[in-house]
């Protein structure tokens, strides 16, 4: 193979496939989806498809069929940048598109055999924050400090099994926190952004180990002998740590903003939801004041109606009004033995 240049990145491309196989298992059942949403009534998000086709299949096409798959066993950090895509641009591109809404709107019984699955104790359990980020980040340490790396670059069936695991892995983190109900009750808008925030921190860890290495990694990995990449094996390996820092947070960072936005939606919509129940309360009250003043011949009912009042333990302040606080607020009613022992 001749030596590798940068325009490589751009014209090297082959018809691999394994993965030609996996761009179809990740398109397919999404158009499918798709359609059947469409036909459905259910109109699919426009930018979300955008994201799940140029970011998601874009992304993993590049990765299995582009310069990326083309130069991996012979450029170490052309391998390390395709380990880092795989695990991480990928699984946010296809979560984005969010395939599991799609299918819980199509399926809103939740009797689908994967909605099944996502609410059983083996899926609760692995996307559980903890678990999910220490898998991801603990798979990339494993193949870089272990033989596997070396292992995916000269075996097809090696190379295979690693990819299904990078996405597996990715994807049990970012469906969770990008979709609705997968995490627990106490994974709120701000405690999503939080995890989002410390799995950017741990996804650094790979790549700084791998740059900051002082030894080989990977003695038997084969293009540090080839001579294609034209440079010393050390300052390949680091510059394939650079590759996988440069990577993770390049991605980290738009998915704390998407959580981010996620949080303030959120919270817009739980104050429109607030103000709707406080004003039909008010105009129930109102309503409620008005029948009685049609029903008294006497005091202020004459002149239509008594006029409505506040709640005994309401000041009037908004807060005290709001259903989000009702009753964290307001201050309690004296009881009537305190006023009987006051007065005695």
């Amino acid at each position: 193979m001749s030596s590798f240049t940068p325009t490589d990145l751009l014209t090297a491309w082959t018809l691999d496939p394994v993965g030609l196989a996996l761009v179809l298992l990740a398109a397919l059942p999404y158009i499918v989806l798709g359609r059947r949403s469409a036909r459905a009534g259910l109109r699919p998000s426009g930018w979300r498809a955008a994201l799940f086709g140029v970011v998601g299949v874009g992304s993993l096409a590049y990765a299995g069929c582009g310069a990326l798959a083309v130069y991996r066993a012979d450029v170490f950090w052309v391998g390390a940048l395709r380990v880092g895509v795989l695990a991480t641009l990928t699984p946010i591109g296809l979560a984005l598109g969010d395939p599991v809404g799609l299918l819980r709107r199509l399926h809103p019984d939740g009797g689908h055999a994967l909605l099944r699955f996502l609410r059983g104790r083996v899926s609760r359990a692995l996307t559980f924050p903890a678990v999910s980020t220490g898998l991801a980040t603990g798979t990339l340490l494993v193949v870089f400090v272990t033989p596997v790396f070396t292992w995916s670059v000269t075996s097809r069936l090696a190379g295979a099994g690693l990819d299904v695991v990078l996405l597996g892995t990715g994807l049990l983190f970012v469906v969770p926190l990008l979709g609705e109900d997968l995490l627990p009750a106490w994974a709120t808008p701000p405690v999503r952004t939080f995890l989002a925030f410390v799995d950017g921190l741990l996804d650094a860890v790979p790549g700084i180990v791998v740059m900051t290495a002082t030894t080989i990694l990977s003695p038997g990995y084969p293009g540090f002998s080839s001579g294609v990449s034209g440079l010393d094996p050390l300052q390949d390996q680091r510059l394939g740590g650079g590759a996988l820092l440069a990577v993770a947070e390049a991605v980290g960072l738009p998915v704390i903003a998407a959580v981010f936005l996620e949080w303030i939606r959120t919270d817009e919509q739980d104050a429109r939801v607030a103000d709707a129940e406080a004003d039909a309360a008010q105009a129930a009250r109102v309503a409620q004041a008005i029948r009685a003043g049609e029903g008294t011949q006497s005091g202020p009912g004459r002149a239509g109606g008594p006029v409505p009042t506040q709640d005994a333990g309401a000041s009037g302040l908004w807060w005290e009004q709001d259903p989000r606080f009702a009753g964290r607020y307001r201050r309690a009613a004296p009881e009537a033995g305190s006023d009987a022992d006051a007065d005695a």
